[in-house]
């Protein structure tokens, strides 16, 4: 029910499930719109909110949130930074739970520090998040216990303060680079007049290095009161249980005597245009954006809900037309987008952008604004307000269908804007309904007039962010402001809508058949075999009402390309789909499929080629439809290659300025000793693709499918899922033979790798230490070295963040190979303050010594375990779980039923299997260390 800040107001309209029927409702324009009957809302005596609402997606879990109505906005000038600072804080001892006793609980019972523990500050809020299990009455009891001792009892130690400074500082540090830069000049210009404009969330390093304890709990006890906060609680519950647990944790907090007032920051108007400038060397991107900032709109009644209806339209067209540009041989930008929302709590914005070519300012400026203009003289035509018309009505329809499959965080999401900014709440079958009533009423002179209230005179900032070159000429503020002069004025021709009302078929192939059916009754899927050799795994769920997800493979892969034609084999799927499909452009096809819920697309990997996509239900013959197509006629599109291969430069002609690509860079080409394969891409690179190349390998890769497996789960009808393989799939190109991948030598370096990179303007280094060899493949060597990766995160995350406040997070992966050969990779990798980089890659390397000689402590395992399983009785509630392991299980010719042993797997986990896996796979004479480093001086 808010007003939408990107493309689409669906995709934000999550409202609450509603047991009657949408003949039910009855509207009137002026009507207020109603909090949703089934959820318990309320306000406890001291001014506390309260919301409550029983949902079962995911089972056995609930989202909790503590929302506080306290952010960056509300510091003083010497607190800047200390509203995040007490949201770190919240997390370092509390009356209950002594220093990091709270992550150490929270992990013992399968919870993970980031998705499902974790916190945001920004300027007007802070909020904290717990996904708890449910089927315990002593974690749910303790986890509002969590909630209360954050918003009355943080312990605030000095000892723990001083170490989190070096956290901060880390995360401060992580964040600088150019964009930063360029937007520490933004700032005071976007939020001019306006305490917004001097209170980033992170602060200032100087308050942060140095600030006195006591402004940090000042800002505590004066911010975090009964009246500035709510608890949410959205899960499979007892909803009595839970209102019972949050009166006794928050309805006896005292009020707080003398309060500061909550104030609302304002940010006032100007009548001039207001322009930002900025130009780094480090800059990989141009981008202009204009902002019009107006008065925020009510959403509380009916009326404004139909007048969001009507915006959301026009930004549907204008992006339709915004995107269809940038399809030209030569676009006038490289994306274009158009939205309406909330700037801050009192302001509101319409704000369209362009991401350019270096030289393509004023071009990509002048297009917006010429593409604004010319809805202002002639509107949009007939054909695209109905198609958008369809497309919101499907996308609401889905949100409808899938009301009792929704994840619980959605919920949560929508009460914290409810809480915070008075977004009704009324759930989907009540916003559906009224999409039905009111939609089709609204006009194309009621959307064609957005354009002449949205772009006004004043009021109005334009903002670039351009690299910094000295051969590269940047528009002043006075060409700049020549663009509105010339868009207002110049005559435009009216937009021409080309569609088509042919099929996406015309002429459906007579059905195949199926030669074989069998059945995999421990997992309940579905096995058939094509006339044309293809094979078709389907599992039928019940996961979401509204959705089909499926993939398919072939061996073969870019691995059948040598030297000279790699970089069109490897863009060949890309560069082929741009030119869309059959008869149809990639426009076009956009435009036949308004009001669908359908998804495709081909892909082409190092191994493999496959295709893979989604649907709803009701849409599967058109995705049937799709795959026949991509797989037997695809489309040769001069103008669309063009217009990727300008999109392409756009994204590579300044991506060497940032030291981060230098130093991914010299990873990669170091990972696999300089193979043509591993080359980054460049602009020569990028002159080695070839539309006639990419064209062929693309037909060769799919002319031959009878070895192809397609994997299908979701809400299937199992006859139509057979009556539609056998028209379509059985009726793709099949050849005698089967085929199979080729090994190119990509080999990493023996021995012990270390290179140093020096880039970059800020006091910042990364360090990635990076373990590979052979493996031998198993999904149980597979488990241990990624339960290995599982408890390094942990045990790194403790030493390095938590007690040597020397990064901000640790990243630990493991990935294992089965083809072309069996190896493996164990990635470690952080950033940090350049004169700590030995200090805490010593510290690393003592934890792995440590873990090789000692093995894990018991409490790692707990957690190790707890986790997994967790997380695994979650995902085999999840389509794209089955789908994935279904794929990976099959590409690595393993049985599907070893699925079912993943949960030994985890129970069995023991310490000597983690210590063996270290043993086994970080060893001190084999890796590759890169470091990144400030440019010397």
């Amino acid at each position: 029910m808010k007003k939408f800040v990107l493309l689409f107001v669906f995709l934000f309209l999550y409202g609450i499930v509603f047991s009657q029927s949408l003949d039910n409702y009855s509207f009137n324009l002026d009507d207020e719109i109603p909090v949703q009957p089934s959820i318990t809302k309320g306000k406890f005596e001291n001014g506390l909110t309260f919301y409550i609402r029983n949902n079962k997606k995911p089972e056995n879990r609930a989202q909790l949130f503590l929302v506080v109505n306290a952010g960056s906005i509300l510091e003083n000038d010497d607190q800047q930074g200390l509203a995040h600072f007490c949201e770190h804080m919240a997390f370092n001892g509390t009356e209950n739970f002594k220093k990091h006793e709270l992550i150490d609980y929270l992990e013992s019972i399968g919870m993970q520090f980031g998705p499902e523990i974790n916190a945001y500050t920004s300027f007007d809020e802070t909020v904290y998040m717990l996904n708890i299990p449910t089927d315990s009455v002593e974690i749910v009891e303790t986890a509002f216990q969590i909630l209360h001792d954050w918003s009355q009892n943080i312990s605030f130690e000095p000892e723990e303060i001083d170490k989190e400074r070096g956290v901060i500082i880390e995360e401060w540090r992580l964040g600088r680079g150019a964009n930063a830069r360029m937007f520490d000049k933004h700032q005071p210009i976007l939020y001019q007049g306006s305490k917004y404009a001097s209170r980033l969330p992170i602060g200032k390093l100087d308050i942060l290095e140095n600030f006195e304890h006591e402004k940090l709990v000042s800002f505590y006890k004066d911010w975090y009161r009964p009246d500035l906060m709510a608890v949410i609680a959205v899960g499979d519950f007892d909803e009595t249980w839970i209102k019972s647990l949050i009166e006794k944790h928050f309805a006896n907090i005292p009020p707080l005597k003398d309060e500061k007032k909550r104030e609302l920051s304002q940010i006032p108007d100007h009548t001039e245009t207001l322009f930002s400038i900025a130009t780094d060397p480090e800059a990989t991107r141009t981008i202009v954006r204009l902002y019009y900032k107006h008065e925020l709109e009510t959403d509380n009644t009916v009326r404004d809900y139909r007048q969001g209806l009507v915006e959301s339209l026009y930004n549907n067209m204008l992006n339709t037309r915004l995107e269809e540009l940038t399809q030209q041989a030569e676009p006038p930008f490289l994306y274009g987008f158009s939205s309406e929302g909330e700037m801050v709590r009192t302001k509101g914005v319409y704000f369209m952008g362009a991401l350019v070519s270096e030289d393509g300012i004023e071009k990509g400026m002048e297009a917006l604004l010429t593409e604004a203009n010319r809805v202002r003289q002639f509107g949009f035509t007939d054909t695209e307000l109905e198609r958008s018309k369809k497309d919101i009505l499907r996308y609401l329809e889905k949100s409808y269908l899938e009301r009792d499959k929704t994840e619980s965080s959605r919920y949560a999401q929508e009460y914290t804007r409810n809480f915070l900014q008075g977004e009704p709440i009324p759930g989907i079958a009540y916003e559906y309904a009224l999409a039905q009533k009111y939609i089709d009423g609204v006009t194309l002179d009621e959307v064609n007039a957005i354009a002449e209230k949205w772009l006004t005179k004043n009021n109005r900032v334009v903002l670039v962010d351009a690299p910094e070159k000295s051969e590269l000429s940047i528009p002043s503020e006075e060409q700049l402001s020549s663009i509105f002069e010339k868009t207002d004025s110049q005559k435009l021709e009216a937009y021409v809508d080309n569609v088509s009302d042919e099929p996406l078929v015309a002429d459906l192939p007579e059905p195949g058949s199926i030669v074989e059916e069998s059945r995999i009754d421990e997992l309940g899927i579905d096995v058939f075999k094509l006339s044309n050799g293809i094979t078709v795994y389907a599992k039928k769920t019940d996961f979401k009402n509204d959705e089909v997800q499926f993939n398919a493979y072939s061996y073969g892969g870019d691995s059948h390309s040598d030297k000279d034609n790699f970089v069109s084999a490897s863009t060949a799927s890309t560069v082929v789909t741009e030119g869309g499909a059959g008869k149809f452009d990639k426009i076009t096809m956009q435009k036949m499929l308004a009001g669908k819920v359908v998804s495709v697309g081909p892909w082409i990997g190092t191994n493999a080629e496959g295709i893979a996509g989604s649907a709803s239900p009701e849409d599967l013959e058109t995705m049937f439809q799709l795959i026949y197509l991509h797989i037997t006629s695809p489309r040769k599109d001069t103008t669309a290659f063009q217009a990727y291969q300008t999109k392409m430069k756009g994204y590579l002609e300044n991506r060497s300025a940032q030291p981060e690509a230098a130093y991914q860079d010299t990873l990669q080409v170091t990972l696999a000793n300089h193979h043509y394969r591993a080359r980054p891409w460049t602009l020569d690179i990028m002159k080695e693709m070839d539309l006639d190349k990419s064209m062929e390998f693309y037909k060769e890769r799919f002319a031959d499918t009878d070895d192809f497996v397609f994997f299908f789960v979701g809400n299937l009808d199992l006859d139509q899922l057979k009556k539609l393989s056998a028209t379509y799939l059985a009726n793709l190109p099949a050849k005698p033979g089967t085929e199979s991948w080729e090994d190119k030598g990509v080999t990493a370096p023996e021995g012990v790798v270390e290179k140093a990179v020096y880039k970059g303007l800020e006091p910042k280094s990364r360090v990635a230490i990076v373990f590979t060899g052979e493996f031998d493949w198993s999904k149980q060597n597979q488990f241990e070295i990624g339960a290995l990766a599982d408890m390094l995160r942990i045990k790194l995350r403790e030493v390095i963040r938590e007690d040597k406040g020397g990064t901000y997070g640790v990243r630990v992966s493991a990935s294992t190979a089965h083809i072309p050969k069996e190896q493996y990779q164990f990635t470690i990798s952080l950033g940090c303050d350049p004169e700590r980089v030995d200090e805490l890659t010593q510290a690393i390397f003592t934890q792995l010594d440590s873990v090789k000689s000692f093995g894990p402590d018991e409490k790692y395992l707990v957690k190790i375990r707890e986790t997994d399983l967790r997380d695994l009785e979650v995902n085999l509630k999840e389509n794209g779980y089955w789908l994935s392991n279904m794929f990976s299980y099959h590409l690595d010719q393993l049985p599907l039923t070893d699925m079912l042993k993943q949960e030994d797997r985890i129970k069995s986990l023991k310490a000597e299997d983690i210590q063996r896996a270290a043993q086994q796979y970080l060893h001190k004479d084999h890796y590759i260390k890169v470091i990144l480093y400030p440019e010397k001086e």
